[in-house]
């Protein structure tokens, strides 16, 4: 490669590949040589996405001291793969590479000259931008492409001819420069405005291209350019100063109501979800996946959780009312499989080892949140799981916020924060209950209404929670009234 004074510059293995992977068995050992054999490369990132074919026993046959397979339990889309992939890179560039034979990592060499010599510190390869060969495929998806780079292109200010193409490098100091936040497809228009925002210089580089059909393993769909399409708008400038605005604002509301005023409130609420089997169910289902054999629940109310981590569990369940206490100990008198304790989060230690620590709208109760999380880190056993269920978006805070204690409501990258921050590693992270988060928004913040009166609580159980926690198991809310949070004790 010219070195711009006449001579070529020495090859090095300077590029960190970031390889997400998901049932890709067919092809990710041949892809993973491919790669391998690129004199750039000097370490590749496989995450395996919770692959359910025999992609994990194949990665783990490769036998090369540059190959690191991360495993991500369960399948939770190609923008956490990415996500993690790039936190693991360590050399000057980063390139992203599916697993599949759609680009060709002999192209690592053009793609990297502009960020070689200095010009650029991002290349995008252009699948469109280009006179090399190119597998003609399906138009529709040409067409919503181009569609996609232009919205994108007009919210950026950009001129890129290929928005979602997979071939995008960078200097690590350009993915280190912002949070990603997409789980899923819509990574490609977030990353493209935030290194839009950013100022970095981008420069394009024409690359071939052999697509894939659906028969041959395609993943993506409509359903992700509309999402796509969301995020173009939700990333720009305009659509980060509304989210900011939203959950970032200065906090201008009243001090919470002290304990006992707040337990008083509190009571009826209570008693109104412990018939609300349908919600507490769904609340259930969403962690589930995540419990060992033994719960510590934190703040467990009245039981009605508890009586769902019961399944096949040992459950010790805590409150620092003296009244939840009392009724926890005349629901479960005589269970072998329950210990009640009257405790708060700086007991937590003391009370042994457990599989998981589960708090369900208990977190934003405790003025020192960041103190509780360390605290509860101490609960867990190695590879043990904290389960957070908390309210989101400070823009919701109502009056009824501060009668029952809430001192503040959650956004995804400051709880992510905090987590992380208390030593340990987030492994699932998403918004839940849209349709929620609209009727809070009326019924609470506008209205000055108590959203959990017997009559809304119940109608909400019956009529709308069966219809969207099956929507959002298929199609994640980008927002929702609550933040579900789930993090691993390394």
């Amino acid at each position: 490669m010219p070195d711009g004074g006449g001579g070529q510059r020495p090859i090095e293995r300077c590029l960190s590949v970031v390889m997400p992977c998901y049932n890709e068995a067919p092809t990710v050992a041949a892809v993973v040589q491919r790669v391998l054999a690129s004199p750039y490369t000097g370490e590749v990132i496989v995450v395996d996405d919770g692959s359910t074919d025999s992609t994990p026993l194949i990665l783990g046959e490769i036998d090369d001291s540059r190959v690191r397979v991360l495993s991500q339990g369960r399948n939770q889309g190609k923008g956490a793969a990415l996500r993690r992939g790039f936190s693991e890179a360590t050399l000057p560039y980063v390139i992203v590479q599916d697993a599949d034979w759609e680009y060709d990592p002999a192209e690592y060499g053009s793609l990297l000259a502009p960020l070689l010599d200095g010009r650029a510190d991002v290349v995008f390869g252009s699948r469109f931008h280009t006179s090399r060969p190119h597998r003609v495929l399906y138009y529709w998806h040409s067409v919503g492409n181009r569609f996609l780079t232009t919205v994108s292109n007009m919210v950026t200010n950009l001129s890129i001819s290929d928005m979602e193409t997979c071939y995008k490098a960078f200097r690590r100091e350009v993915l280190e420069s912002f949070d990603l936040e997409e789980d899923r497809f819509g990574i490609e228009p977030e990353i493209t405005a935030k290194v839009a925002r950013g100022g970095w210089r981008i420069y394009e580089v024409g690359i071939s291209y052999s697509g894939r059909t659906y028969a041959e393993g395609k993943k993506i769909g409509w359903k992700d350019g509309v999402r796509a399409l969301f995020c173009i708008i939700r990333y720009s400038e305009v659509g980060e100063r509304l989210r900011f605005r939203g959950r970032l604002r200065p906090r201008t509301h009243a001090l919470p109501a002290a304990t006992d005023e707040a337990d008083e409130e509190l009571a009826g609420t209570l008693d109104n979800l412990d018939d609300a089997v349908r919600y507490a169910d769904w609340i259930y289902s969403l962690m589930a996946p995540y419990l060992g054999n033994r719960v510590l629940e934190v703040g467990a109310g009245h039981g009605t959780l508890t009586d769902r981590l019961l399944d096949g569990r040992t459950v010790t369940a805590t409150d620092v009312s003296p009244r939840c206490v009392s009724v926890l100990e005349d629901r479960y008198a005589g269970s072998d499989d329950v210990t009640v304790l009257q405790a708060d989060v700086d007991d937590a230690p003391d009370l042994g080892q457990f599989d998981a620590v589960v708090l369900v709208n208990v977190l934003e109760h405790i003025a020192d949140d960041a103190r509780a999380l360390r605290s509860l880190e101490k609960a867990l056993g190695s590879g043990g799981r904290l389960v957070l269920y908390v309210p989101a978006f400070e823009a919701l805070y109502s009056d009824f916020d501060r009668r029952i204690g809430h001192h503040r409501r959650y956004h995804a990258e400051q709880l992510r924060d905090l987590v992380t921050e208390a030593g340990l590693e987030v492994v699932d992270l998403r918004y839940v209950n849209l349709v929620g988060a609209a009727a809070w928004w009326v019924l609470a913040t506008k209205l000055g209404q108590t959203p959990t009166k017997r009559w809304s609580a119940m109608t909400f159980d019956r009529l709308v929670v069966p219809v969207v926690s099956r929507l959002e198991r298929r199609w994640p809310p980008p927002a929702g009234q609550s933040l579900l949070c789930v993090a691993r004790r390394p």
